[in-house]
């Protein structure tokens, strides 16, 4: 039986079987310190101690390796949770393909680990062909594209074939936010893959991805990630 003081022992024992939700644990250091039997499929591995005691970039590919650990070191130093963040994983059952998921991660505190950072990925429910789920692709597929320029809610509703309504519902159904506030929060996310990967200048970084200057960068910034650029910058590559 988990202990009860222990919440990330308790989530995974909650979710150790289920088949389509990933949880993985990882220590400061960016070492992953306990999994799932789903997380180790998707890390292409066949036991559990395949995993335990190495990092990501032992795992997975360079980039993205290099942006789990970012965002990890972000959200140990103090930032916000990241919550509800859709990507595309590969599909261990089916090599090449990948399958959409919703990650979300925390920072919690073991016994054994000290702080630690606990992210759990499920199934969006995007890999049917229903009108609305291919819609709702096309509009973040969409979205992922030109989230750096102006890009309105109607057009995002015109690649989905869609009204403005239906894809705000279908969107607030599947991710939890609006169409509006995931362009912002993907403005947003770019914005800290750079920071935690180039030595462009805040300045720089907030004119490639569409902010009228450093200061909105700064505030909208602050509101996504519960910090600023620059102490984001030095969370990221500390």
């Amino acid at each position: 039986m988990a202990d009860t003081a222990d919440p990330t022992r308790l989530v995974l024992e909650l979710f150790g079987a289920v088949p389509h939700v990933m949880v993985c644990v990882k220590d400061t250091s960016g070492t992953y310190v306990d999994a799932n039997h789903a997380f180790v499929r998707r890390a292409r591995r066949r036991h559990r101690r395949d995993v335990v005691g190495r990092r990501a970039a032992d795992l997975f590919a360079p980039e993205l390796a290099a942006s789990y650990d970012a965002q990890d070191r972000a959200v140990l130093a103090g930032g916000q949770p990241v919550r509800n963040q859709l990507e595309v994983i590969a599909d261990a059952d089916h090599p090449g393909e990948g399958r959409w998921y919703v990650t979300t991660k925390v920072r919690s505190c073991t016994p054994d680990h000290g702080d630690v950072v606990v992210a759990t990925s499920v199934d969006a429910g995007l890999g049917d062909r229903s009108d609305t789920a291919t819609g709702l692709r096309a509009a973040i597929e969409l979205a992922h594209t030109r989230c750096h320029e102006p890009l309105r809610v109607d057009e995002l509703a015109i690649v989905a074939g869609m009204s403005t309504d239906r894809l705000e519902r279908a969107m607030r159904q599947t991710l939890a936010i609006s169409p509006k506030q995931y362009v912002l929060r993907l403005r947003a996310e770019r914005a800290a893959r750079l920071l935690a990967t180039s030595e462009r200048s805040i300045a720089r970084i907030a004119a490639e991805c569409g902010y009228y200057d450093q200061s909105q960068l700064t505030r909208q910034f602050r509101s996504h990630m519960g910090m600023t650029p620059q102490r984001y910058r030095i969370a990221a590559t500390g």
